[in-house]
């Protein structure tokens, strides 16, 4: 299996841009009855400023992406634009980007994690499950809605 390498990038990049993008139209065409609460919103000044936003390689080529941001709950960070491209799924690329994400947090003083994902993503669900992310209730700006669900994981 090729070696997975992840780098830190501003989230502005066209490579991040192009994984963002890939990601909207994904949720969008998953979810069209949710229109009206997008996904979280980009925050791209956010990131740079207070966060992080890596992109997977594979091979030199970006095959997966995901971004922490300040959310407005004290001690806590969003995660934010996780994606793996579909022909590289199932290879631990998205456990990858999330346990960096983590170091990142835990490094920076974060003692939780935060983020929202839907009930037609069952992999992503158990992405975070197994990672040690507890369902939640409600956050910051987003809503309760049957798209929705919401998880934390508390930081060590």
């Amino acid at each position: 299996m090729p070696e997975v390498r992840l780098t830190r990038q501003d989230p502005r990049d066209p490579e991040a841009l192009a994984l963002a993008v890939e990601l909207s139209a994904f949720l969008t065409a998953l979810y069209p009855e949710d229109v009206d609460d997008p996904s979280s919103p980009w925050g791209a000044q956010d990131i740079v400023r207070a966060g992080t936003f890596l992109v997977a390689r594979v091979d030199g080529e970006p095959v997966g992406c995901g971004g922490l941001t300040p959310v407005g709950l004290r001690g806590a960070l969003e995660v934010i634009r996780m994606y793996v491209r579909p022909g590289h799924r199932g290879r631990g690329i998205a456990d990858a980007i999330l346990a960096e994400l983590e170091t990142f947090a835990r490094d920076n003083g974060a003692a939780r994690i935060v983020l929202r994902c839907g009930p037609r993503q069952p992999e992503a669900l158990r992405l975070y499950e197994r990672n040690g992310y507890a369902v939640r209730d409600v956050f910051a700006h987003h809503r309760e809605h049957p798209t929705n669900v919401f998880y934390e994981k508390a930081l060590a």
